[in-house]
């Protein structure tokens, strides 16, 4: 059977159609809003028209003259005579004064002269008498030394004078020095073995020390 393609061709008709309907709207659509733009103002532009503030140009007449460094004295202008019209008028030299006295000059040459010296008697003081200084006294004398003090020990004194020179014997052999000495005591002699002299105290006692060690007793005598 044959199929039927008219309605195909009726369907694409019609999208042609609807195309062709869309540029124009488009173009219609573009081409207002082109106009809308240019006859509206816009409002930053207009607003910086309208407040643009105006201008004004200088007066050609004020403008200074670029030749005025070329103009002579007086205003003229070298080589030409000419003296412009609003040069200002040269100035009048004033009339010479009559010259002042100087006084500071006067009073200058009256202190150059020296002044005549005027003598003067001056009071010559008396002469203040110096004391003397006072005499030194006399330094202290120092005091004698006192004499060496002299010590002994005394080992015991005997009636018999054979004791005192045992006794004596036993002193000597430890290396002491010793003498006996006789002196009569209430009527009876007496032999007394004395050891030493010694010059100090610390002689007297180390040898006091060696003699308690052997059992001798002593007693310290001083002269």
């Amino acid at each position: 059977m044959a199929t039927k393609r008219k309605p195909a061709k009726k369907s694409r008709s019609v999208t042609l159609y609807g195309i062709v309907l869309g540029l124009v709207l488009g173009l219609a659509a573009a081409v207002a809003v082109a106009l809308f733009v240019t006859q509206v103002p816009m409002p930053f532009s207009d607003k910086a028209s309208r407040n643009a503030p105006t201008v004004l140009l200088p007066d050609v007449r004020d403008a200074p003259d670029p030749n005025h460094g070329l103009h002579g004295r007086g205003g003229a202008v070298p080589g030409t005579g000419v003296t412009p019209s609003n040069a200002p008028p040269p100035a009048t030299p004033a009339e010479p004064r009559a010259p002042q006295p100087d006084g500071i000059g006067n009073l200058i040459a009256g202190l150059s002269q020296p002044a005549e010296p005027i003598e003067r008697q001056v009071a010559t003081p008396d002469p203040v008498a110096t004391p003397s200084p006072p005499a030194a006294a006399p330094a202290p004398q120092p005091e004698k030394a006192a004499k060496a003090e002299t010590y002994y020990l005394q080992a015991g004194a005997f009636r018999a004078a054979n004791d005192a020179e045992t006794m004596r014997a036993r002193v000597l052999m430890l290396g002491l020095s010793a003498q006996v000495q006789a002196a009569n005591v209430n009527g009876t002699t007496l032999h007394r073995v004395r050891v030493g002299p010694f010059k100090g105290l610390d002689e007297m006692n180390q040898a006091r020390s060696r003699l308690g060690s052997e059992k001798i007793e002593t007693s310290v005598v001083r002269q």
